[in-house]
């Protein structure tokens, strides 16, 4: 009996480890078709590194970036031309290829149509149609707020839609328009008290996007 129990107990472990690992398989992803594969290119040795806060207000850029082991590749390699990384366990997006700032982002959540990140403030405004002086006024007014140094650790909600790779900025204006058919979700999400603000609008992304699994 014991032994039948611990065969079980084993192959429900190797199940679990083996689904984690085949989620994104563990290795640098060079473009979004290898990402939607899982079928990563990239044969550097790197090491992934949570970034301080202190590194993030003195340098800017997200929370995440790779270092290389040795000297196989160059640094700006992984800093501009790498797509994403995965350690076999979490994706992490280069959110520089979508101009939110150097390094990468993970993703927070997933379902077939879409990615849920955070990432830094929008180099390119334009690229999310709307004008520098627009964000000063949105989130509940933290970007005006606050000085350069600590505007580099906001982060801020984001979506990418996997059919066409544009990546929206989700915020109080359209976050309704991205949950419509989730009427519930919507009625929920009416009754926050500070409904512009970054950690409730992250939660309801991601409450919507696990939602439509």
């Amino acid at each position: 009996m014991k032994k039948t129990a611990l065969i079980i107990f084993l192959f429900v472990i190797n199940y679990t480890l083996e689904a984690q690992t085949e989620t994104y398989p563990k290795g640098i992803y060079m473009n979004f078709q290898e990402v939607k594969e899982k079928k990563p290119s990239g044969n550097y040795a790197v090491e992934l590194e949570k970034r301080s806060k202190g590194k993030i207000k003195m340098n800017g850029g997200n929370d995440y970036q790779l270092n290389p082991v040795n000297k196989n590749v160059k640094k700006k390699v992984l800093k501009r031309q790498v797509y994403a990384y995965s350690d076999g366990n979490d994706l992490f997006l280069n959110s520089l290829k979508y101009e939110l700032q150097f390094w990468y982002s993970k993703v927070e959540g997933e379902n077939d149509n879409y990615f849920g990140f955070n990432a830094g403030i929008p180099m390119n405004t334009k690229r999310y149609g709307m004008e520098s002086s627009d964000l000063s006024y949105m989130f509940g007014g933290i970007i005006a707020g606050f000085s350069a140094a600590k505007r580099a650790l906001i982060r801020l909600p984001y979506v990418m839609d996997k059919n066409t790779q544009e990546v929206i900025l989700v915020s109080e204006k359209n976050i309704r328009e991205l949950m419509s058919e989730s009427t519930d979700l919507i009625a929920e999400y009416e009754k926050e008290a500070e409904k512009d603000n970054v950690e409730t609008i992250t939660k309801y992304l991601l409450k919507w996007i696990n939602e439509k699994q």
